[in-house]
């Protein structure tokens, strides 16, 4: 076999070697889950006095749901003396205005809530909260995202927690206000359940290092100062504190049964410009992280958790790889002759009987747990896994490059439209305030890949009818999010048009453009 050939399958194989490992890391995951008991642990006692809490709300343009956020923090159940509200506010747009207006008047009913509004957004989220703490009057640091709407309660189940001096942050369940709203946010939601029951639930009561989620939590402000503070080096601040507070000899209590409501994204850019984020930030995680963890005195089982969590993304450009280089793969092993090509498709066959037997038990389990009133019929959304992950594979593997390279980019959150029901026409106008998207080439390259599993589907139709039809429903995916791409650019050059129009009939009309003419955001999906 010609020296090229014999590369071209040994990388190929050893990326089914690392897809296989992962599946069974998730294997894993669903025994050690069920090896633990399902209810949260008890706090180790309860505080005599109840603690100062500063709740930190960071903001940036969040116009919609800004005045919901606050609504529902002034409404938590704590004494008023012992409660203190920091709205975190980089606003560009007129959400600072709104957000001063609502502290006021919550001022004048006698909260202690106070609006800090940066003009530079240094360090974004995380020179936020690291510019407000020093101001904070309570040793216990809230934390919520402008899209959550924590329960009266949250503080009251969440507290007694830090009795335990060892316990350096926090962090409940989300679950969400717009699950309903369609196939995206249901499928969305169902990814969300695998996260938090089954990977947050195992690594805390495992005694793993699990990571914050960003918000939906409390910190102790001496574990923040111990790992050294609020860090803007990633675009994933909350998982390299998480990380760098167990280094420093503090631990993380995750409540499955504390739930904290908030919005999923329901556009498609919304998602891809969140997972992006996500993959990005933990990719530089891990290359920030992993020579620290590796050098700290945790346990080898704790290293090797560590590892196979913030590495987990590093399987989106591998995965992309190996899907471009498929075909040659198939044609080099039909060369081979018929044993050949058969030991090869019974190897393919068990990986992805792996693949798909894993993927539908760590959701199943996940959405039983989850919901056990009506976890059977949630469970008509799995399909959305195969076509959303392989749709992703270019936006995430992009992301993990990005790490990779060293390249940092601006901080982009996912736009929150504080629609709660199906109205999709509210959707439609409010979209137009955050159309992201601009990146054409990723979009071309969504497409194009989507149409070469097609071709792909065509030629193993000759030798493998199964494999072809799998190949053919997976192209979906990449056409999903390619398409939604080039209807975001289309959107806003719509609107750009729009205000044009409206602006050259009236100088008036611009100051009721807040709902029709878009942000400007950086470049990225």
């Amino acid at each position: 076999m010609p020296f090229a050939q014999s590369l071209l399958l040994t990388i190929y194989y050893g990326l089914l070697g690392l897809v296989s490992a992962v599946m069974l890391y998730r294997a894993f995951l669903i025994v050690r889950y069920l090896r633990h008991p399902r209810g949260d642990p008890a706090p180790a006692s309860r505080f005599e006095q109840v603690p100062v809490v500063t709740v930190q709300l960071p903001v940036f343009n969040e116009r919609f749901v800004v005045e919901r956020l606050i609504d529902a923090v002034c409404a938590l159940k704590w004494p008023r003396d012992r409660l203190e509200i920091q709205v975190l506010d980089d606003s560009t747009d007129d959400t600072k205005e709104i957000a001063a207006a609502k502290v006021a008047a919550m001022r004048a009913q006698g909260f202690d809530v106070v609006h800090l509004h940066r003009v530079d957004r240094s360090g974004y989220k995380a020179g936020a909260l690291a510019a407000a703490m020093p101001k904070a009057r309570g040793d216990l640091l809230a934390v919520f995202d402008a899209d959550f709407v924590p329960e009266a309660d949250f503080l009251e189940k969440t507290v007694d927690y830090f009795t335990d001096v060892n316990v350096g942050f926090v962090q409940t369940r989300w679950t969400y206000l717009n699950r309903g709203y369609g196939m995206l946010t249901q499928g969305m939601g169902m990814l969300m359940d695998g996260h938090f029951v089954l990977e947050q639930v195992t690594r805390s009561r495992g005694g793993y290092v699990f990571n914050f989620n960003g918000t939906g939590g409390i910190w102790r402000r001496q574990a923040i100062e111990a790992a050294g503070g609020w860090d803007a080096d990633t675009i994933c601040e909350d998982t390299d504190l998480s990380y760098r507070t167990y280094l420093a000899g503090y631990r993380g209590v995750f409540l499955r049964d504390v739930e904290c409501p908030s919005e999923l994204p329901v556009q498609i850019t919304a998602l891809k410009s969140q997972q992006h984020r996500w993959a990005k930030g933990l990719t530089e995680c891990f290359l920030k992280i992993i020579p620290q963890l590796w050098r700290s005195p945790l346990s080898l089982r704790q290293k090797l958790e560590g590892t196979f969590h913030l590495g987990a993304n590093l399987a989106f450009p591998a995965s992309l790889f190996m899907t471009v280089v498929a075909l040659p793969v198939m044609l080099v092993r039909i060369g081979l002759g018929s044993d050949g090509a058969n030991l090869a498709q019974l190897v393919d066959s068990f990986v992805f009987l792996l693949v798909i037997v894993t993927q539908v038990l760590f959701y199943v389990v996940a959405t039983r747990e989850a919901h056990p009133g009506d976890w059977v019929r949630r469970l008509r959304f799995l399909p959305f896994f195969p076509l959303v992950g392989v749709g992703l594979a270019v936006n995430n593997a992009r992301g993990v490059l990005e790490a990779l390279g060293g390249l940092k980019t601006e901080f982009v959150r996912t736009p929150k439209l504080g629609v709660l029901g199906d109205d999709k026409k509210l959707v439609r106008k409010r979209e137009r305030s955050y159309t992201g998207g601009r990146d054409m080439w990723q979009a071309v390259i969504e497409i194009g890949l989507g149409l070469y599993y097609v071709f792909m589907a065509a030629v193993q139709s000759r030798h493998m009818a199964m494999g072809a039809v799998v190949t053919g429903v997976l192209s979906l995916g990449l056409f999903t999010m390619g398409g939604a791409t080039l209807r975001a650019l289309w959107i806003r050059h719509q609107a750009r048009r729009e205000a044009l129009a409206e602006a050259a009939q009236s100088p008036v009309v611009r100051a009721s453009l807040a709902e029709t003419v878009p942000e400007e955001l950086p470049a990225g999906v």
